[in-house]
């Protein structure tokens, strides 16, 4: 379970701006009576529609800042429970409970910290981005999306000097930004520079996210996946959010080889998202 130091907040905020950003995109801003604890860039908040059945339970969102007393997410509009928010209005109220899971891991020395996103996975690293301002080390979000007119927050995250490199599927161009007709995930070999000092952090879809492990690992270099898999609880009590993860090596006897012999094996063990994660060693997940 949670680190015994942890503390989640749980209450209700009073929604202060509910606005769509582009298409089914939309941006809510929560306000609470009392300061919220510390979240790391990469956790998440459950949402709750208060005094409800249906949906029953709360549903996941990365946090995409927190100010205080306020916390901001960016979701998209793709089922019953999103419907249902993208519907609220200034001055009613939200259930939540938060921080909860891991985030991204700290970087202690001087790092070009490479961002990685698909689709709304930008949201969770504009407080990676804040984090590492006016430091010795520097950051680049490499931004994928279907065409242009998806593209968001670019202005949220230019103000922490952030390198952006937008990449489309169907070729279309924002003014201002570098961009690329193609795989979002081509662009690490193209803004990455042999030897030096890098991770990669990644959010997105899964492919994307197996495809940006894959170019880490040919470059030898560190890489971190948040993962968007479903939830109930967000608190490791269902167990409905597992996924694979390699454990360290066991050594093993082969009988058929000889009873001497020690053998090295892989095995795997499943681990909840919403604890365990939702950000993961990439190199320890069974892709």
């Amino acid at each position: 379970m949670f680190n015994a130091q942890r503390k989640i907040w749980h209450g209700s905020g009073i929604i202060e701006r509910n606005f769509r950003l582009t298409e089914q995109t939309f941006r809510l801003t929560l306000v609470t009576q009392g300061v919220l604890p510390t979240v790391n860039a990469g956790q998440f908040v459950m949402l709750r529609l208060p005094n409800r059945t249906d949906p029953l339970l709360g549903r996941p969102f990365a946090v995409y800042r927190v100010l205080g007393n306020v916390l901001e997410v960016i979701y998209l509009v793709v089922g019953k429970m999103t419907e249902h928010l993208a519907k609220l209005r200034s001055g009613d109220m939200l259930d939540f409970w938060v921080p909860l899971g891991n985030g991204f891991s700290p970087v202690s020395t001087p790092t070009h910290i490479i961002m990685v996103a698909g689709g709304i996975g930008q949201t969770p690293f504009l407080m990676l981005a804040e984090k590492y301002f006016r430091t010795d080390s520097r950051c680049t979000l490499l931004y994928g999306t279907r065409n242009a007119k998806y593209v968001i927050g670019m202005d949220d995250f230019r103000q922490f000097d952030v390198d952006i490199h937008l990449a489309t599927d169907d070729g279309s161009c924002n003014e201002g930004f570098i961009n690329y007709h193609g795989p979002v995930t081509d662009l690490i070999s193209k803004v990455y520079r042999h030897g030096e000092p890098a991770r990669i952090f990644c959010c997105g879809p899964r492919p994307m996210l197996h495809a940006a492990f894959r170019i880490a690992s040919r470059f030898n270099l560190p890489c971190e996946v948040s993962l968007e898999t479903s939830m109930s609880c967000g608190l490791g009590i269902c167990f409905g959010c597992v996924v694979k993860c390699r454990c360290e090596k066991e050594k093993t006897t082969d009988k058929e080889i000889d009873l001497a012999t020690k053998i090295e094996k892989e095995t795997w063990d499943y681990r909840r998202t919403c604890i365990d994660g939702p950000v993961f060693d990439a190199y320890r997940l069974c892709w």
